[in-house]
């Protein structure tokens, strides 16, 4: 479910789109589920600030936390903090060029041409009706919310979200209002790099909804239709501690609002302070020579495979979310306890190993989905399969090719294997299931590697390549 949410990177911040009423702190347990997978969170709330756990079915978790009172969201991955402004007054702040950040580059980015305009229009209807949940009195709400970008926008964005719930009044303190949807607006994966969109707000839909006990959620987009639902399944009242709702210490900022807009990004590598301490007076001595910028990727853990993921080769015509997607095998190949950072340099490969080389990577890959067919169209060619693979010809199939490199080496570990999923739903979640088989893939790669059988060839012979999505995963 976590690979279907990141096609809108910013949908976590629309469900929270929410004002409440009571004092105590909180601890939530819900459950989303979307076809069919569900994820398992922890939320916790104290004041104006939320805290939220996600556990994605034993691949790894995430933290996000949400402190409505500085309007901004940070995501803790490992000791990684990314830091993103929920939004400005009316106006989206410039996407930082992300490419020149991650080649080490000092200087800041051209000044931000002036977008287009995104409206967000909302509308919620009471029915009147209520139900007793947890303890609270909740209302039965229908709402729903539209964006339209004009075609000279930064991010083009054609969306729609209804919404059928259940909500209570549970904190008084926590509501991030209109900024929520300014994030959503301003976060979307089609922003243009240094570009900046005004924000309109229209509809009666921005009063408080309160908090979804229980939440149906269809959004409909250029990446498809979506129903996503929402159930809390535990709610206590209890003490927190401050300290859960702020950066945890020594973790590593990515200050993203401080790399927008043409600020130039220093200090987006430096430790969270604990807490910030006082300025120093400057010692009056020799001049000494500026300290180098930091590195956008951190040092390699000792011990530690890092790969290199290059930028995803859409062949299958589908016109597929590459960015997304990444995240989303970066995210797989994580699973396997690798590290795994993006890499900018598409071609030629020479490029590619250069810059893998600067950011410490132990290995290069490659990624190209190269067909994807509808259900009962045909399926893929059986030539095309791996061998042994079946698919199911009523639902959507993907195929993709992976190739591996180890730096240093000129010959691939991997050449062009073949990987073929199929899914229910959802062409995507078909390319998606595939990442799956890749990392495995992958990893069994790297544990060749590192212990090579005696006169074997396996960085030449591609094994098992994988079985139908009907694997759990």
């Amino acid at each position: 479910m976590t690979r279907l949410l990141r096609h809108s990177s910013a949908l976590a911040i629309a469900l929270v789109c929410f004002s409440t009423v009571a004092s105590a702190d909180l601890k939530i347990k819900t459950r989303t589920t979307v076809m069919g997978h569900s994820t398992e969170s922890t939320v916790y709330i104290k004041g104006g600030r939320q805290r939220t756990e996600t556990s994605f079915g034993g691949h790894g978790g995430a933290v996000s936390i949400i402190q409505c009172d500085q309007k901004r969201m940070i995501t803790v991955t490992g000791d990684q903090c990314m830091v993103m402004s929920m939004g400005g007054e009316s106006s989206c702040p410039a996407t930082p060029n992300m490419g020149a950040m991650m080649r080490g580059m000092g200087e800041g980015e051209p000044t931000p041409r002036k977008g287009g305009v995104v409206t967000i229009t909302r509308t919620s209807t009471d029915t009147g009706e209520r139900q007793d949940m947890f303890g609270y009195k909740a209302r039965h709400i229908k709402s729903s919310m539209a964006m339209e970008s004009t075609p000279d926008a930064c991010n083009q964005s054609h969306m729609k979200m209804e919404m059928d719930g259940w909500y209570a009044d549970l904190s008084a303190g926590f509501s991030c209002g209109d900024e929520s949807y300014r994030a959503l607006a301003c976060g979307g994966p089609g922003a243009k790099r240094g570009c900046s969109d005004r924000i309109v707000m229209k509809g009666g839909g921005g009063g408080a909804l309160g908090y979804p006990l229980k939440q149906t959620m269809t959004m409909a987009s250029g990446q498809g239709t979506y129903t996503i639902t929402t159930e809390v399944v535990e709610l206590t009242n209890t003490s927190l501690d401050a300290p859960l709702f702020e950066m945890p210490p020594g973790c590593k900022v990515m200050d993203m609002s401080a790399m927008m807009g043409g600020t130039p990004p220093t200090g987006h590598s430096e430790t969270a302070p604990e807490p910030a301490a006082a300025p120093t007076p400057a010692k009056p001595a020799a001049t000494a020579p500026a300290p180098p910028p930091a590195p956008v990727v951190a040092a390699k853990t000792a011990g530690v495979v890092r790969i290199g993921v290059v930028k995803i080769k859409d062949m299958s015509g589908q016109s597929l979310p590459v960015d997304n997607l990444r995240l989303n095998l970066i995210d797989e190949i994580q699973r396997h306890q690798h590290e795994a950072v993006p890499l900018d340099a598409e071609a030629p490969h020479a490029d590619v190993e250069s810059e893998a080389r600067a950011k410490q990577c132990d290995y290069i890959l490659y990624t190209v989905p190269t067909q994807v067919k509808e259900p009962n169209s045909g399926g893929l060619p059986p030539a095309s399969l791996p061998k042994g693979v079946v698919l199911d010809p009523a639902k959507f199939e993907a195929l993709t090719h992976v190739t591996l490199y180890k730096v240093g080496k000129p010959l691939p570990e991997l050449k062009e294997l073949p990987l073929a999923a199929d899914a229910g739903q959802f062409a995507v979640d078909a390319v998606m299931t595939t990442f799956v088989m890749e990392s495995d893939r992958v990893d069994q790669q790297i544990a060749e590697d590192a212990h090579p059988k005696p006169g074997s060839k396996a960085s030449k012979t591609p094994a098992k390549p994988g079985t139908s999505s009907t694997k759990p995963h």
